[in-house]
Parts: structure tokens; C-alpha cells; sequence
């Protein structure tokens, strides 16, 4: 669990934005550590998570693209696929229409792992479902993406702080 720092006094761990960044904070780290449990050997949770983002949303974009969809860098997802495209989950093919650049598709052993991954978690699934309600998790979904917007808009190399709203 992280130690609150006690530096600037309690009252810095009272503002409400302290503690909303704490409980994101801890329940990326819960995820995480959830997840890697449950992972092939091998295989790191950032290799998971690009997995998982084909199996939701399809395959077929270049590196660059995905590089911005997982937040990496070009070399840390040109890394990432390099690895999955020896484990044999990926392959990296040449563009049809523009040989210059490449396009990431899911190999079949990439969606059988990602799915016997989320099989084998299908316990832990179940046990968040029950402990919470959809409407739950939809009452958290707006602050949360407005939330994730607004960092992102001011987390822009260049970018002006954004307005307040």
C-alpha cells in the first residue's frame, strides 16, 4: 500500500484530488498484479494489454498507431512486438497499399492465449461483477474519462494548461 508522505502536512492528503490519484494509483497497481498472476511465462503485462486490445477492438494497425493507442513510445512498442512477434502471437506484415509501412495482426496462438489468460481469471472476473453493480461502474465512467481527457490534453509536449471547465 503506499505511505502517505507527510511532508506537506496532513492536510495536502486531504484534497480531494490527492486521494482520487491515491485510489487510481492502487487499483492500477491491484490490476497489475492480478493480471501477472495469470500470465504466461514470459510474458510481461504490457504484452497482455495489446493482446486484449485486439481481441476488443481488431487488429490491423501500424506500429505508430498502436504506439499512441497503448501510450508507449515507437521503440518501446517496436520492442513489445518484436517479443510478441517471437513468442509466435503477433505477426508483423508489410502494408498492401503502402509497402513502407507495417500493419500488427494477431496470430491464432496470440487469440488462444489471450483467451486462456482471461479463462483462468474468469474467477476473479466473476468476483468484481458481484461486487459491483454496472450502474456503479457507470456512475465512475464520465469523471473518470474527463478525467483521463483532461490529462491528456495538458500532458501534450507544447500543449497550452488547459482551462479550467
Amino acid at each position: 500500500m503506499l505511505t502517505p508522505d507527510l511532508r506537506n502536512g496532513p492536510a495536502a492528503q486531504a484534497h480531494p484530488y490527492v486521494q482520487v490519484f491515491t485510489e487510481i494509483g492502487a487499483i492500477e497497481h491491484y490490476l497489475r498484479a492480478a493480471v501477472t498472476r495469470h500470465l504466461p511465462e514470459g510474458m510481461t503485462h504490457a504484452q497482455f494489454e495489446l493482446l486484449q486490445w485486439f481481441m476488443r477492438y481488431g487488429d490491423g494497425q501500424t506500429p505508430a498507431e498502436l504506439a499512441r493507442i497503448m501510450l508507449m513510445t515507437k521503440g518501446a512498442i517496436t520492442n513489445l512486438l518484436q517479443k510478441l512477434e517471437k513468442m509466435g502471437f503477433v505477426a508483423v506484415l508489410a502494408d498492401c497499399d503502402d509497402r513502407r509501412k507495417k500493419r500488427v495482426k494477431i496470430t491464432r496462438a496470440g487469440l488462444e492465449v489471450s483467451s486462456a489468460i482471461m479463462k483462468d481469471m474468469k474467477a476473479k472476473t466473476e468476483a468484481l461483477r458481484e461486487g459491483f453493480t454496472d450502474d456503479e461502474f457507470r456512475a465512475v465512467t464520465p469523471f473518470l474519462r474527463a478525467l483521463r481527457i483532461f490529462l491528456s490534453e495538458i500532458s501534450e509536449l507544447g500543449a497550452p494548461a488547459a482551462t479550467p471547465r
